[in-house]
């Protein structure tokens, strides 16, 4: 029974994911390393796989369509983070990815408002303000770390 629902709940984030798999705008952060030695493009969708399917599983109103949206470009800011100088990457890469986001994607505002709070609480004034802000904030954290320690550890395969 439970695997069942896994399946379905799989079978639908897969579905959420697709006019976003192969989108070239997409496909340009797999030039760039994210964690590790993961592209920017597989830490996204890794995250919105993670963030979708909590949405999916726990009770209580579902927004999917639009965490599906704002976990894929959450990092869509399209530079190489670790030769870019800036310093503060992890504070200033949410906002250019809202607006390359708002830009290329015509997302909401609800939707900019999630990617900007996908770094709390690093960037603590950006306090998530709703369940798919905290769902991808988790994820991003989750699937982060797993990349990051995972990677140098073995287990991300």
């Amino acid at each position: 029974m439970l695997r069942d629902k896994l399946a379905k709940t799989m079978e639908c984030v897969e579905e959420k994911l697709i006019p976003y798999m192969e989108d070239e705008r997409i496909l340009q952060m797999k030039r760039f390393i994210q964690h590790g030695n993961t592209t920017t493009r597989d830490h996204v969708i890794r995250v919105a796989r993670m963030a979708v399917m909590l949405d999916l599983l726990l009770p209580g109103n579902r927004d999917t369509d639009e965490i599906c949206a704002a976990a894929v470009l959450h990092d869509y800011y399209l530079y190489d983070w670790h030769d870019h100088g800036d310093h503060l990457h992890g504070f200033h890469h949410p906002y250019i990815a809202a607006e390359n986001a708002k830009r290329d994607f015509c997302v909401s505002d609800h939707v900019c408002s999630m990617i900007k709070s996908h770094m709390w609480p690093l960037n603590f004034l950006e306090v998530p303000k709703s369940r798919g802000a905290w769902l991808i904030t988790f994820s991003d954290k989750f699937i982060s770390i797993q990349e990051t320690v995972g990677g140098r550890l073995h287990f991300n395969k």
